[in-house]
């Protein structure tokens, strides 16, 4: 069942379903969370929301680490995704990242060789309602059947052994990420595709993140921050 409200008191956030929610800051009945934008209860007020999609993604069922909003950002907009766009997806993972391409695209072609990791996707997806996924139990290592796509997104431990199957099933001008913890990985990816004289590659980004603090009387950064998750590597085919 997706999360429908969302329920911050203080300094903390509360997911509701159905029923009351019962906090360690008070109690608010379900009539209260469906009619109401503010609440009070011993003295506690409680600010009620809709629940977002983004909301619905923090409690996300996890297998395989996900990708976060951070990095996904970057692969959204450096790849020239629209909503007529076609994506492969090479290594579904728990379904993360599918389900944020999912909203913005027209449709997701997915490639997983664990049956674990995929049956942890398909439950996301039908968390989410999200019908514009095809998610095959395949190593794409072995080839693509599917052709045509605007864009490549590859999650993999060794992305280099599957870049010249990804490029074949590309239009001209599209573009493929990778996403790699390692640099050693991103290292042996660029290779790779220079290989390829129908691969151009663009360039390789970390993407750091820091909250600030300006609710205070003084303005600093908080101390800590999201810092490295992976390297993101954009590559074009010419």
């Amino acid at each position: 069942m997706k999360i429908k409200k969302v329920v911050y008191a203080e300094d903390n956030k509360f997911y509701w379903k159905a029923g009351d929610l019962h906090t360690q800051l008070g109690f608010i009945t379900e009539e209260e969370l469906k009619t109401k934008s503010r609440v009070t209860n011993k003295n506690k007020e409680f600010i009620v929301t809709e629940a977002s999609f983004l909301d619905n993604f923090e409690k996300i069922k996890r297998g395989p680490q996900i990708m976060l909003p951070k990095d996904i950002g970057p692969i959204l907009t450096r790849t020239s995704l629209n909503k007529n766009s076609k994506v492969l997806e090479i290594g579904t993972g728990s379904g993360a990242l599918t389900c944020f391409l999912a909203q913005f695209v027209k449709s997701v072609v997915s490639y997983e060789i664990r049956e674990d990791h995929q049956k942890i996707a398909e439950k996301n997806l039908e968390d989410f309602e999200i019908k514009n996924v095809k998610l095959i139990n395949k190593d794409a290592t072995k080839g693509i059947k599917e052709k045509d796509f605007d864009a490549a997104i590859i999650d993999i431990k060794e992305p280099w052994l599957v870049i010249d199957e990804v490029e074949k099933s590309l239009k001209s001008g599209a573009y493929i990420c990778s996403y790699s913890p390692s640099i050693t990985q991103s290292d042996l990816l660029v290779k790779q595709a220079e290989k390829n004289t129908n691969l151009m590659v663009i360039n390789t980004i970390e993407v750091i993140e820091r909250e600030w603090d300006i609710q205070g009387k003084v303005v600093h950064p908080k101390m800590r921050m999201l810092g490295h998750t992976a390297f993101l590597t954009f590559i074009r085919k010419i």
